[in-house]
């Protein structure tokens, strides 16, 4: 499959704002370093699917263990930037359910052999009302330039990107059903959101704070 400009366009985007997590990485706090790690995997993920497309073999399976990686990432970083115990309790027993449902999701309804619509949107709408908690909280401290907090930026970029794509993921499975040239206009939209969120991502590693 030929890819167009847009797909190399967000990936360049992509490995800018991981080199900039790099260069920054032993002055980024624990969280910001859970997302570097996170997008480093994003990208070996993205590799592995391009590699087995390009042999011509069953891919969808890694998109299945993304989705679980993901969320367990999301919430390792959101529960360090949010000091309320039980908050941070919360994060993790939905973790531990959600993992639950991918388990039994995987020998049910949504094998490996299909995209994981179902998981993958839940996980999208977690992520969601995560990132809007922990924008909160930096909303409502007044004493703080926001501008210069990489939670916001960062929590901005994950909601900009799960409810941009929460549509789309939504219903994956029916448009690997349409032709190639309709596809991947579709998935010129996920390119799109995926440069528009790593820009955030990148702003939140240059954040001095």
């Amino acid at each position: 499959m030929n890819f167009p400009v847009l797909f190399y366009i967000s990936l360049l985007v992509v490995i800018v704002t991981v080199l900039v997590g790099g260069v920054h990485y032993k002055y980024l706090s624990r969280p910001l370093r859970i997302l570097e790690w996170l997008i480093v995997i994003n990208i070996l993920e993205v590799g592995v699917q391009w590699i087995l497309i390009s042999l011509h073999v069953h891919n969808l399976w890694t998109m299945h263990y993304f989705t679980i990686i993901e969320l367990a990432f999301i919430v390792l970083m959101s529960s360090s930037w949010i000091k309320q115990r039980y908050s941070r309790l919360i994060l993790f027993l939905v973790l531990a359910g959600f993992s639950i449902l991918w388990i039994v999701s995987k020998f049910t309804f949504e094998p490996l052999s299909i995209a994981d619509d179902g998981t993958a949107t839940i996980s999208k709408i977690l992520q969601i009302i995560f990132s809007t908690y922990l924008l909160l909280i930096v909303v409502k401290e007044s004493n703080i330039i926001w501008t210069d907090d990489p939670r916001l930026w960062i929590a901005a970029g994950v909601i900009i990107y799960s409810a941009g794509t929460l549509f789309w993921v939504a219903f994956f499975n029916k448009m690997l059903e349409v032709s190639p040239k309709r596809l991947l206009q579709s998935l010129s939209y996920n390119w799109i959101l995926m440069i528009i969120s790593n820009l955030f991502y990148m702003r939140g590693f240059l954040c001095k704070k």
